[in-house]
Formats: C-alpha cells, structure tokens, sequence
C-alpha cells in the first residue's frame, strides 16, 4: 500500500488471476467492444459473431492503443498507422508492408498479445495466458459460480458509475468485508439500527471468496446456490459476495420487496489510488407485489432508481473518504490489526490474497524457466 515496487509486483502476480472485466450486455451485437484493465494492463474485449475474445490494447507496431473509448464497434484497428487485425489478433492489413517490411502482412507475424476470456452469466472474466493449465472460471469461483450467473442477468441494461479513490484497492476491498464500522461511518443509513450482531449473519467461505448473508438459518449459501441453478431462488434478504481479486457483488432490499444487484470492482491504478467501477440493476428474481404497487410501477421506478443512485453514490462518499484518511497513515503501520468476530471476512480476504500473490510468483518463475 506504501511501495511503488511491491505494488507492481504483485499486480503481476495478480495478472494471471480471473478477473472481472464486464458485461456481455456491452457485447451484445457482432463487432462490439469494451475497454477494461486487468492487472493495471489496458484490454480489450470483442464480440467476434458468437465468440468473445480479448486482447492486450497495444498495438504490435509501436504500441499505441488499440481501442481509445470505453466501448464501441468496429473492426481491429489501430488508430496510429491502421493496422488491422483479425479476430485471431494476427496483423492482416498492414500499410504498404511490401514496401516498408519486405514481405506481406501475414508473413511479418504480428500479432495482438490475447486474454483468456470466460463468462459467468452476463459477467465477463478475463486473465493473461500462463505456462501451465490452470482452473477453469468455474472451477475457480465453485459454489459462488451460480448465485454470480443469477445475480447479473438482467432485462434492464445497469446504471454505471466510475469514482477515483485516493487510496489503495485493497483498503477498499476491506472495508466492503467489514461490519463494524457501519454505526460510526453511516450512521444514517446502514448504521441507523446499531451494530450488527454476529449471531444474526452468516458468513461463509466458498474457495478463495467469502459471503456475508443477513440470516441466521443454517446451510443459507448452499441453498441460495442450489436455487439460483434451478432457477428457483427468490430474494428475501441483504447478501454480499466477495470474488478475489478485486470484485464485490451484493444482493439489496431497495424498497418493500424490490431487491436491486450490486457491482463494484475496486480497480488498481497505482500504490495510493484506485478507481471504482459500480453497475446497479433490479434483482432479476421475481417478487410478489401488492396490486397498487404493481399498477402504479411506471411511475414510481423512474423515482426509484433516481434515489438508489443518490443513496450509492452516499454510501460510496463515505467509504471512500474513511479509506483515503486509512492510506494517509498507512506509512505508519507496522503490526497486524484486531479484527472483530465482525471483521472475519477481512482476514479470510488477506489470507486469499497471499495465496494469490504466491500463485503468481510460481507462474512467474515457470515462466522464466520456459
């Protein structure tokens, strides 16, 4: 969180990790295209016919990036000379190549440097390629793997926000596991109805991820797992899933018994500075309204939706501010916290992290041995 140099070290570790980039509602036409990061690295995601593939977004020529919007549609090509490229990421309409490189476009081998791209739903995954097999997306994200699928599948298209941080990524990830802090930090919201008790939630470790779910009744998650495969599950109450690296996903009462789905991935920018990407869309679970409210929806989903942003972008506000004022000192750390039986999750989350970190320094050192 203070080093420059750890800070790159372990986003290279981290680059071989499954990653959320997106959705494929961004791709839903052929030829569609969004811009993501993974890894700090700047990618791209492209809707070639029924194949989603990614690439690195730097050109082979001189490195000038490749796609320079946020999404979009179009053919692979650089903006800088006008390379192209096909949906393999070979180099196959080079400008005067004969003339300038003594051969023709394909024969020069150039090529775009690919992602592994995988989806869970209407989330897109993405990681960089390594010397050795790894786990699947879902083998990697196990349990999790249906609850994520159900929770992002929408008919209405997200409400998106991006908000820079002054603060490393994983302070934000910490303080999205911890439940000690809503009374003094949202006091008005969250907070307004006093600490959260330990024995009225549930915590649950599934792989390398956690799960916090607003219910005492045994075998919750496993339960919320198997419905969301059969298609059977309904909303009833507030959940929080935690995918490492850097993704948050909540499942919220937003109003009676209209739940909403929440996104947030804390992307890393450098040591001290992050940027949080947000997507909120409703709960895509049926509910059973009472008749008025179900008459009366066209007008009051517009106000709705209008005050969840409000209260995100509150909630967002107060966060972030706790998290720039923990990166302030964060130079002065030099023991280990005292978590609360609260705070669990934040500790499971560090150990994840380590583990990752270490998975990387063997691909790393495969990698230099191939």
């Amino acid at each position: 969180m203070i080093n420059p140099q750890a800070f790159a070290h372990e986003q290279r570790c981290l680059a071989y990790v499954w990653t959320f980039l997106g959705f494929t509602t961004d791709l839903a036409k052929d030829g569609d295209w969004f811009r993501a990061t993974l890894a700090t690295r700047s990618v791209f995601v492209q809707r070639f016919g029924s194949e989603l593939k990614g690439f690195e977004n730097v050109c082979a020529h001189r490195f000038y990036p490749v796609r320079t919007k946020d999404r979009g549609n179009g053919p692979v090509v650089c903006g800088f000379h006008h390379w192209r490229y096909d949906n393999d990421g070979c180099a196959i309409g080079i400008p005067m190549c004969q003339e300038n490189f003594g051969t023709v476009s394909r024969a020069l081998g150039a090529r775009l440097n690919p992602i592994e791209i995988a989806t869970c739903g209407a989330l897109v995954f993405g990681r960089f390629p390594a010397p050795v097999k790894r786990e699947s997306l879902e083998e990697f994200l196990g349990t999790g793997f249906p609850i994520l699928a159900s929770l992002s599948r929408s008919g209405a298209a997200p409400r998106t926000l991006s908000i820079p941080v002054a603060a490393n990524w994983r302070l934000n990830l910490h303080i999205s596991l911890d439940d000690y802090h809503s009374v003094a930090i949202h006091p008005t919201t969250f907070g307004r109805n006093g600490y959260v008790r330990r024995e009225d939630i549930s915590y649950v470790r599934f792989g390398l991820h956690s799960a916090f779910l607003y219910t005492s009744k045994p075998n919750a998650f496993a339960e919320m797992s198997a419905a969301c495969a059969e298609g059977s599950f309904r909303a009833t109450h507030y959940c929080v899933f935690q995918i490492l690296p850097n993704l948050l996903v909540a499942l919220f009462r937003s109003d009676g018994e209209f739940f909403h789905c929440y996104f947030q991935q804390s992307v890393p920018v450098a040591h001290d500075r992050s940027v949080q990407r947000i997507w909120v869309h409703p709960a895509p679970f049926r509910a059973d309204h009472a008749w008025h409210i179900r008459w009366t929806r066209p007008l009051s989903d517009p106000i709705r939706n209008r005050l969840l942003l409000h209260y995100v972008r509150r909630v967002g506000r107060e966060d972030n501010t706790a998290c720039e004022r923990m990166q302030e000192v964060a130079h002065q750390v030099d023991k280990p916290p005292f978590l609360s039986a609260i705070e669990e999750r934040l500790g499971w989350f560090e150990q994840s992290y380590r583990q990752l970190v270490a998975d990387g320094n063997e691909i790393e050192n495969e990698r230099a041995t191939v």
